[in-house]
C-alpha cells in the first residue's frame, strides 16, 4: 500500500478527511517507515482507531492538524521469536506518535485470537509490510466480546481516577477528553449489539445511540467548546446495562463464565476482575439514576467498595482506583493471554 492509498484508508469515515489530507498523509509515510524496520518474515499491523477509519486529529496552535489517538500495533512473527528488536520499535514509533501500545504475537496466536482484537487486526487490520497481512479466518464478534469491551472501560474510568477528578472540580481540557473517550467505549460497546463496530457506524445503531455517539464525535472534533457534564458516563453506562440484561436476558456479572474463555487460567482471573468491577459499577448506576449527585455517588462508590473488599483494617481503606490501578497491566495481559490459551 502506498502513502496516498492508506492515508485515504485512515481517515474514510470522517467527514473531515478531505481537511486533513496533509495530516493523514504525515500519518501514513510514518506509519510506513515503520514498517520498513520489520524483517520479511514478520508482519507489522495497525490496529483501533487508524484501522477503523476514525482517528482523532485535533488542530494545534500553529493551525496544523495533530493526530491525538493512540496508536496500536501489532507485531507478528512467523519464528519462535521477532526478527528484530521490539524495545528499538517502540522507540521509534514514539518518535512519531504521542501514544503507542505495541503487542507482539506469534504466526500461531495471530491465528488464533478471536474478540475485538482480532477483528482489528484481521478483519480491519492495516498491514505496514509489503507481504500484507498473514493467512487468517475472519472475526466473527458477538454479545460477549461487546460486553468485555463496556466492562474492560469501566475499570479504566477507575484506574484513570476519573471519578476523584470529577469529585476535586478537574476542568481541564485532558480530563474532559478522557471522559469523552471512554462514552464513546461504552455507547460503542452497546451499538456492537445492532452490528455497529466503528463509532461512526451510526446506520445500524439505535437512533438515540446514534444521537449520542454525533453529540460525542462532533464536540471531539472541537474540544474548546463547553463540555457536557461527567455525569453522562453513568448514564450511559445504566443504559449499556439495561440494554446487555436485555440481550442476555439476566445481569451478567462477568464476560467469561459458560464461554470457551472459563477454561483457561487468565479466563478465571479476568472474570473475578469483572465480577469487581460489576458489583461496583451496578450499584454505582443505580444511585446515579435515583439521584445523580456527584457527592451521593462517592459515598455509595465507597460503601459498596467496602462491602465488596470487606475491609476491616485501621490502616486508610485502599480506593477501587488503587485497586484498578495496581491490576491495570495484570488485566490488559491476562485478556491476551486468555484469547490465545483457547486453541
Amino acid at each position: 500500500m502506498d502513502t496516498e492509498a492508506l492515508a485515504d484508508r485512515l481517515t474514510r469515515r470522517l467527514d473531515n478527511s478531505a481537511g486533513l489530507a496533509y495530516a493523514s498523509r504525515h500519518v501514513a509515510s510514518a506509519l510506513l517507515d515503520l514498517g520498513q524496520w520489520v524483517p520479511p518474515d514478520d508482519w507489522l499491523i495497525v490496529g483501533g482507531s487508524l484501522a477503523r477509519g476514525e482517528p482523532t486529529f485535533l488542530t494545534a496552535v500553529d493551525g496544523n492538524s495533530q493526530l491525538v489517538s493512540d496508536v496500536d500495533f501489532l507485531y507478528v512473527y512467523y519464528g519462535d521469536a521477532p526478527s528484530t528488536s521490539i524495545a528499538a520499535l517502540q522507540r521509534e514509533a514514539e518518535n512519531h506518535f504521542p501514544t503507542v501500545d505495541l503487542m507482539t504475537l506469534s504466526l500461531g496466536d495471530y491465528r488464533t485470537i478471536q474478540t475485538s482484537l482480532g477483528f482489528d487486526v484481521k478483519n480491519l487490520g492495516l498491514a505496514l509490510t509489503e507481504h500484507g497481512l498473514p493467512d487468517h479466518e475472519p472475526v466473527i464478534l458477538d454479545a460477549r466480546d461487546a460486553y468485555e469491551i463496556l466492562l474492560y472501560y469501566t475499570q479504566a474510568y477507575f484506574w484513570l481516577g476519573i471519578h476523584n477528578q470529577w469529585g476535586t472540580g478537574n476542568t481541564s481540557p485532558h480530563f474532559h477528553l478522557t471522559v469523552n473517550r471512554l462514552c464513546m467505549k461504552v455507547l460503542r460497546a452497546t451499538a456492537m449489539l445492532d452490528g455497529a463496530y466503528a463509532h461512526h457506524d451510526f446506520a445500524p445503531m439505535a437512533p438515540h445511540l446514534a444521537e449520542q455517539m454525533r453529540t460525542e464525535l462532533t464536540w471531539r472534533r472541537h474540544p474548546t467548546t463547553p463540555p457536557a457534564d461527567p455525569g453522562r458516563f453513568w448514564t450511559y453506562l445504566a443504559s449499556a446495562f439495561t440494554r446487555f440484561d436485555h440481550e442476555f436476558g439476566r445481569q451478567r456479572p462477568d464476560a467469561v463464565n459458560h464461554t470457551r474463555y472459563a477454561t483457561t487460567s487468565s479466563g478465571r482471573i479476568i472474570a473475578r476482575h469483572h465480577r469487581t468491577v460489576h458489583e461496583l459499577a451496578r450499584a454505582m448506576t443505580r444511585a446515579w439514576l435515583a439521584t445523580p449527585d456527584p457527592a451521593a455517588l462517592t459515598t455509595v462508590k465507597q460503601r459498596t467498595w467496602q462491602r465488596i473488599t470487606g475491609w476491616t483494617g485501621s490502616t486508610t481503606r485502599p480506593s477501587p482506583e488503587d485497586y484498578f490501578r495496581a491490576h491495570r497491566h495484570d488485566i490488559h495481559d491476562h485478556l491476551l493471554a486468555m484469547k490465545v490459551q483457547v486453541r
